[in-house]
């Protein structure tokens, strides 16, 4: 049975029913709404709630400040994790357009905004748990098999064995993708060269996996050309190509944010150069066929069996991918 909202914004659980619909009949684009999205700013605040909150900065406070930040940043993640068209999508517009209508209602009370804030934030944070698809162990095991993987200078390993050594940090970081799939990664504690990326479909199916070697930070904020190590990969393994067509622009924008060590605003002043940037680096970047069945001393080693990198249209920003 579907639930709706009532009115009552900081509601945790909502099913409405319909869908997000523009005035020309298009769906209504969460992910691109989010991609637009942009933090309150306290240098030059141009609307009463904005100046209420930053109010308190002033008198050397900043508790509203940073609870604002954080709110809008899972409103993002919502957004992008709500799709195009969906109910989902609708009720998540609504309901932070009634946010900010109590937002106004407070004025100037300090307390009421806090308190506003806190329901608010707490019930997202829900909402967007909700919205993002879960990573399988389980599935994941499934999908690579019992595939090995010869790295460069390094023994043959089982496939499974490396992904997980690159998603060893909890919680594993993840991002909604525009074409609504969940990209989740990771890196090996103290050694954040070596990472691992999966790409899940929003019931959950792996579509693809990869492992990273030697690429992050090769941008650093000191230097203007690119400094990878000497056996910079990444390695894209599949068991259909048109996973590769779907998700390539999102690995590319994933892969040049890894190169900024996601720290940067791509939409902040000064940053879109950097951003730029990451982007135009040749990446060392190879596809395989998991389905594969070549045979090496024993073993199947996935990466015998390349497939031809796909031409793709459209960029995704690494500011996507910022934390």
């Amino acid at each position: 049975m579907h639930r709706t909202l009532l009115g009552i914004f900081f509601a945790v659980a909502f099913w409405p029913i319909g869908h997000a619909m523009a005035e020309d009949g298009t769906p209504v684009n969460c992910p691109a709404i989010a991609a637009k999205m942009t933090y309150r700013e306290c240098g030059n605040p141009q609307t009463p709630v904005g100046k209420a909150i930053c109010n308190t900065k002033l008198r050397g406070l900043d508790y509203l400040p940073r609870a604002d930040r954080s709110i809008i940043g899972s409103y993002i993640d919502g957004l992008r994790a709500a799709g195009i068209g969906t109910a989902d999508c609708k009720a998540l517009l609504e309901w932070h357009a009634g946010y900010e209508k109590q937002l106004a209602a407070c004025g100037t009370n300090d307390q009421c905004l806090l308190k506003t804030m806190e329901r608010y934030g707490h019930a997202l944070a829900k909402i967007r748990d909700r919205l993002q698809t879960p990573l399988s162990d389980a599935v994941l095991k499934r999908f690579v098999g019992g595939a090995w993987l010869q790295s460069p200078r390094e023994k043959p390993t089982l496939l499974l064995e490396r992904i997980r050594r690159g998603l060893s940090i909890y919680p594993l970081p993840r991002m909604a993708l525009p074409n609504g799939n969940t990209l989740y990664w990771g890196f090996q504690p103290h050694n954040a060269t070596l990472q691992s990326l999966v790409i899940v479909d929003r019931q959950g199916t792996v579509q693809l996996v990869g492992t990273v070697d030697g690429i992050y930070l090769g941008l650093p904020e000191s230097k203007a050309v690119p400094q990878l190590e000497p056996d910079a990969q990444i390695a894209l393994f599949v068991r259909d190509s048109q996973a590769l067509q779907q998700n390539l622009p999102a690995i590319r924008g994933w892969a040049a944010a890894s190169l900024l060590g996601f720290n940067v605003e791509c939409n902040k002043p000064g940053a879109a150069a950097r951003c730029s940037a990451a982007e135009t680096i040749a990446l060392p970047l190879r596809a395989y066929d998991l389905r594969c069945r070549q045979k090496v001393h024993g073993k199947v080693l996935v990466n015998r069996c390349p497939l031809p990198l796909p031409p793709v249209s459209g960029e995704i920003s690494p500011g996507l991918f910022w934390q």
